[in-house]
Formats: structure tokens, sequence, C-alpha cells
């Protein structure tokens, strides 16, 4: 199977799937005191995936700024200049 690579800027997220994600069963912290990561397991403990999380730094990460100018993260924002 191929590698599938999805890349989320607002949710400043990178998710690397080299199983088939609907054998996705189980998500779990990758053990690491510096990153937030998640590895995705399939029913058999196998790891196919694995979520990095806080990929980009503050000058491009979408959601700082939409907290900078005081808006919701949560609702869709439109960056212009």
């Amino acid at each position: 199977m191929a590698v599938k690579i999805l890349l989320d800027p607002v949710g400043n997220t990178m998710n690397i799937w080299w199983g088939d994600p609907r054998d996705a069963a189980e998500s779990v912290e990758v053990d690491d005191s510096h990153r937030n990561d998640v590895m995705v397991l399939d029913k058999t403990g196998k790891p196919i995936s694995l979520e990095l999380i806080g990929i980009f730094p503050n000058e491009l990460n979408i959601s700082h700024f939409v907290k900078q100018f005081g808006g919701d993260p949560k609702q869709p924002f439109l960056l212009h200049s």
C-alpha cells in the first residue's frame, strides 16, 4: 500500500498513513516529553499511522493568527492582506 501524507494547516497537524485508515482501532500518544504526537494502531496493535502535532512554527500557524486577532479558532477565518 502507498504512503499517504495529509497536511492540515488549520489544525497544525500532518498525518502519515502507511496502513489502511479503515483498520484503525486505537490511538495512543507517543511517549515523548517534548511532543504530543499520536500513533494509530490496528486491532492487532500494529502501527498504521502517525499524527504529528504542531508542525508549523507560529509564523506559519494559522490557528496562532486566529487567536492573535481575537477570533474563535473553531469558526472559519479568512486571512487577507
